[in-house]
């Protein structure tokens, strides 16, 4: 799953560097998206996707203070170069409504009569401190029905 909170930020776009020194090509583009979440993700129990995990599971167990979510990625995305083979694995993000994570759901779908009518597959609270709270607060929005059940609490952290 995505943390994006948007088609932009969840899918990827084209990020123009400027560089105004060299002058005709001074517009470099780059492919930016945000990073998926390994809180919650799928995988085909493919050579790439166990390679990926292999991966992961040494470098953590290596280097002890790595986040476990950076190296995902890392391992995910860094392309192959000198030095490096990089990981051969298809990716696909997932339906940022239907696998959502607590910015979409606190920012955008409680404040909008179209998505907050849908039912996720999963809520992933990980943009917030008050995990508990909001988790229980999910359950009796999307499970109980309680319509104000998430109007407690603001989009961030306060």
């Amino acid at each position: 799953m995505t943390d994006g909170h948007n088609n932009v930020t969840a899918y990827g776009y084209n990020d123009v560097f400027d560089e105004p020194a060299m002058g005709w090509a001074r517009f470099a583009h780059t492919m930016r998206i945000w990073v998926f979440n390994s809180g919650f993700f799928y995988m085909r129990p493919t050579i790439a996707s166990i390679e990926l995990l292999d991966r992961v599971a040494d470098h953590l167990a290596r280097q002890e203070n790595s986040w476990d979510q950076a190296v995902f990625n890392e391992e995910l995305f860094f392309p192959s170069h000198p030095g490096y083979d990089g990981l051969h694995a298809a990716k696909r993000t997932m339906d940022f409504y239907m696998f959502m994570n607590s910015k979409v759901l606190f920012k955008t779908v409680r404040k909008d009569d179209k998505p907050n009518k849908l039912k996720p597959v999963i809520v992933h609270v990980n943009y917030h401190p008050d995990k508990l709270q909001r988790m229980k607060a999910v359950v009796e929005f999307y499970i109980d029905g309680k319509r104000d059940a998430l109007d407690a609490f603001p989009d961030g952290s306060e």
